[in-house]
């Protein structure tokens, strides 16, 4: 019984027919008028238009998406951008408006500033009077308090730029791991297929030798138990395929439904994976200019403070103390929160820098040494079979655990560009320009 083995998978296989199995094309037979030497060229045109179809006909296009496009669909589509890019320009709005006031008090309304709530237990009628500019207050001096005003809007403002700046950051980088993890489980399920029919040849020819005696039943039943624990992999690795591309399809702004390949030209191999050109101690140093949310903490602590200035020319001193309570207590909660996010996104930064150079010789140590030692075990142990040599025992194991290490191998690929994205997004900064 002869066995076909696909043992490379990722080789173009090129068939050769038979002379005598070679298509020829018949031509109509020519009139009279004309000549040999006509005929001889209307074959070499013939010939010409066949070979000119052969080689459009090998040259396909993919049709799969790149992480560009789904980027640029989605920092252009997401509703979540969208949303944020509106609130942005909902408050820079009003900084124009600041200019037209005839009340500098008017600017704690275009904060959301509860006026009207600061003292308790107070009408809102009375608190409005209360909440009047002060006497000490001189008409020369209104100018500067309305820039003072517009300094809070400003601030305000600025806040909801960083913060838009940041969210798109932020779906970016869920863009970019969700396509390597989309790209690279299919590589993964390529092989799930391979290693099933590869087991499914060595499944008939234990069959055989059952039929003639050589092995038991029970050697039968290891294999068809081996087999069906791939298919149920399979079946699993389908079903997150499924997941990751309706994921991605969300996030680009595209119909949940709509098709998705994602495609790398030329691949992506363990050669492909550069070293970072930034370390952590770089990236982390660089944070206040770099991440836009640190930016705007700043932006809102200003506010704050300006709020602070504010709240001393304009409010009575029956409602100062609570007028600066919510001030301070802003300028407090942002100074925590801000120094609360900066530690976070440090120690991020730090694990995920770890994780990425462990994951970059990992990937170099499945792609380079185990899985080709792996192929090779196995061809050796199939041809051994072939010959009657050894049992299907040894085939079986060389090959699942080729199949064990092409995944891990994958999935250390995966990790490394997941660690990537990961990284960009915490720092702000574009790790690898120019490569993966």
């Amino acid at each position: 019984m002869i066995i076909m083995l696909d043992l490379m998978p990722n080789a173009t296989e090129v068939i050769t027919l038979p002379a005598c199995q070679i298509p020829c094309l018949k031509t109509p037979r020519l009139r009279s008028v004309f000549t040999e030497r006509a005929k001889t060229l209307l074959v070499c045109l013939l010939i010409l238009l066949i070979t000119c179809g052969i080689a459009t006909g090998t040259t396909t296009k993919h049709n799969g998406l790149t992480v560009a496009e789904l980027l640029d669909s989605a920092l252009s589509q997401n509703q979540q951008v969208l949303s944020a890019d509106a609130q942005s320009q909902r408050y820079n709005t009003r900084i124009a408006l600041i200019d037209k006031l005839t009340e500098p008090l008017t600017a704690f309304y275009y904060l959301d500033f509860p006026v009207s709530n600061i003292s308790q237990g107070v009408s809102e009628r009375i608190n409005q009077a209360q909440a009047g500019p002060a006497k000490k207050v001189q008409v020369r001096s209104v100018r500067g308090k309305i820039l003072t005003g517009k300094d809070m809007i400003e601030n305000q403002a600025l806040w909801y730029d960083y913060r838009a700046a940041d969210l798109r950051l932020q779906i970016a980088r869920q863009v970019r791991e969700n396509f390597y993890r989309l790209y690279f489980l299919d590589q993964i399920i390529t092989v799930t297929r391979q290693s099933n029919d590869t087991l499914q040849n060595l499944l008939q020819a234990a069959d055989t030798q059952y039929a003639v005696g050589k092995i038991r039943q029970k050697d039968v039943l290891s294999l068809q138990e081996q087999r069906y624990q791939l298919q149920a992999r399979l079946l699993e690795q389908q079903e997150q395929r499924v997941t990751l591309a309706t994921r991605l399809n969300y996030l680009a702004g595209r119909s949940i439904s709509a098709e998705l390949i994602p495609y790398i030209e030329g691949g992506l191999e363990y050669e492909d994976l550069v070293e970072p050109k930034y370390n952590e101690f770089n990236l982390i140093s660089g944070l206040f200019n770099n991440r836009p949310l640190m930016k705007g903490y700043q932006a809102l602590g200003g506010r704050f403070r300006a709020m602070r200035s504010m709240v001393k020319m304009y409010f009575n001193r029956d409602v100062q103390d609570e007028a600066y309570y919510e001030a301070d207590g802003g300028l407090r909660a942002v100074k925590a929160e801000g120094a609360d996010f900066y530690n976070q996104v440090s120690a991020d930064i730090q694990i995920a820098t770890s994780n990425l150079k462990t994951n970059r010789e990992l990937a170099r140590l499945y792609g380079r040494v185990l899985v080709p030692k792996a192929r090779q075990l196995f061809q050796t142990s199939l041809a051994d079979f072939k010959v009657g040599r050894s049992d299907y025992k040894e085939p079986l194991e060389s090959l699942l655990n080729l199949y064990r290490y092409q995944e891990k191998y994958y999935q250390t690929l995966t990790d490394y560009q997941v660690d990537l994205a990961r990284l960009e997004s915490l720092s702000g900064v574009a790790i690898n320009e120019d490569g993966y």
